[in-house]
């Protein structure tokens, strides 16, 4: 039987699977990677840290699996948006990659949004406004502040886009990916000259964008010598992480939803046409399947906010548990303790907030602590903090005209029941989890399975492929959490002129 194999490069590691061609898993390995805080509000990553876990992971697979590893046909792979990688002319890397968690170009789209034209432009060409996430923003950074590195620079690939280079020497995007770059016109499905031309970036710096389900190159001897993988295995164009995230949970047709608690938060609806936020509050990219558009809203830090916890108060050395069991202590933990967290409210801006704030100097707060404040109290307001915010993105894509009436839930953060069980009620929508291994693959080995004419149709493959786990349903939701709500909001609101000073 042959197989397809899924990469998924995420922001704190990489993870691929193998799947057959039936869409059956059949097995996963995944590695970690550090994320570089030179100076506060900067966030980094090392390509090279990328590649290194992808090839011990490729090892490790096709030491556990040979057969399946050794009959793959075709890869398709996703990754972290917006997080870009400055080569030069020999192909060598410049410099770190600025991930989409940095907020160092904030004063840049402060002077951006001052300027009335130049947001006008950005927002007619892009359909999107200016915030500290998008590629373009760090790229104008870079030029700024480090010219003799700018001088070099002759090409910026997106993360993914980076480790496809590596395995096909082709440099080329995808439709979802280029949204995120601040260049990209998501109505047109084009690069937009434009708006190359107000950030004085070189059109010739980016690759060739075309459609996420197609072929765009093969396995090289290079790159079959490091991983193991046969050279000439095909490789799919791929998407970012969250459009694969969402495919994999099942959402092809306009009108479903998905919500995804992974690093950041995501609420994605998809529809057939580019649903525009004049207020710019919501973001309008495109989805990874042809003539598909997704209205997002994403918070900054979701799983993150529970990570970061973890990694301050509770870092793992010989000594202490594993990182499952602590999040296994955690939720029961928070499980002991009454809705509402004994009135500590948590606002889960760690590292600034996207939508539908666009502040990139908010920060995490926890308001309300008291003597009877203990871990169990800090951990359940960080679930309770991540789901309000969740909940008012929801509120702010709806407001756009859309009813979203179930959820289909993803991500890490779900695997608690506990936070599953907080989510339900504080967004008062039935939700059910998808029971799929690994939603980002999948959606990655659709959309290979696609271009390699092993699936036609998408929606008969999720009928086929994508199963519901758990179903929560608390539309009548909590009385408690109904309070603290308008709190929680009302808390940003007066706090957050305070942020900037």
């Amino acid at each position: 039987m042959n197989h397809l194999l899924g990469i998924d490069l995420g922001t704190t590691s990489i993870k691929i699977s193998i799947f057959s061609e039936t869409g059956e898993w059949i097995a996963s390995q995944s590695r970690e990677y550090p994320i570089l805080i030179p100076a506060s509000g900067f966030a980094e990553q090392d390509p090279q840290a990328w590649w290194t876990g992808f090839l011990s992971a490729c090892q490790a697979l096709q030491t556990e699996q040979p057969k399946a590893f050794d009959s793959v046909i075709g890869i398709g792979l996703c990754g972290q948006m917006h997080t870009q990688v400055y080569l030069d002319d020999k192909m060598q890397v410049l410099r770190p990659a600025i991930t989409w968690m940095d907020q160092r170009s904030c004063d840049i789209v402060d002077r951006i949004k001052a300027n009335p034209g130049a947001r006008s432009l950005i927002f007619q060409e892009t359909s999107n406004d200016v915030s500290t996430t998008y590629t373009a923003l760090h790229v104008r950074w870079v030029q700024e502040n480090q010219p003799e590195i700018w001088r070099q620079v002759r090409h910026i690939l997106v993360a993914k886009d980076y480790l496809k280079y590596m395995l096909t020497g082709q440099m080329v995007t995808d439709y979802a990916e280029a949204s995120g770059t601040l260049v990209f016109d998501v109505q047109r499905e084009s690069w937009s000259d434009a708006a190359f031309d107000y950030f004085n970036i070189p059109r010739k710096y980016f690759p060739e964008v075309l459609p996420s389900d197609v072929v765009i190159g093969k396995i090289t001897p290079e790159a079959s010598k490091a991983t193991g993988l046969k050279a000439g295995i095909q490789v799919v164009n791929g998407s970012s992480d969250n459009s694969a995230s969402a495919l994999g949970a099942g959402m092809v047709n306009p009108g479903q939803v998905t919500l995804i608690i992974g690093t950041a938060g995501v609420i994605s609806v998809c529809s057939d046409r580019p649903l525009v936020d004049t207020q710019n509050r919501t973001l309008c990219w495109h989805y990874c399947l042809q003539k598909r558009w997704a209205t997002l809203g994403i918070m900054q830090t979701a799983g993150e906010s529970l990570e970061w916890f973890k990694n301050a108060f509770d870092r793992r050395d010989e000594h202490s548990p594993t990182s499952g069991d602590i999040f296994n202590q955690y939720n029961e933990a928070a499980r002991n303790v009454a809705e509402g967290s004994d009135g500590l409210i948590f606002l889960p801006y760690l590292n600034g907030e996207r939508t539908p704030y666009w502040d990139s100097d908010a920060r995490g707060v926890f308001f309300g602590v008291n003597l009877k404040t203990g871990k169990s109290h800090f951990i359940r307001s960080i679930m309770e903090g991540v789901s309000y915010a969740l909940r008012h993105n929801i509120e702010t894509v709806e407001s756009l005209g859309i009813s979203i009436n179930e959820v289909r839930a993803v991500g890490g953060g779900l695997k608690s029941h506990v936070w599953l069980e907080i989510l339900g009620k504080v967004l008062r929508k039935p939700i059910s989890t998808v029971s799929v291994q690994d939603t980002a693959n999948l959606g990655n080995i659709l959309l290979c399975g696609h271009a390699l004419g092993i699936f036609p149709s998408y929606v008969a493959a999720v009928n086929q492929l994508v199963s519901v786990g758990e179903n929560v349903d608390y539309s009548g939701g909590s009385e408690v959490y109904e309070k603290r709500y308008p709190l929680f909001l009302d808390l940003y609101e007066r706090i957050k002129t305070l942020y900037k000073q």
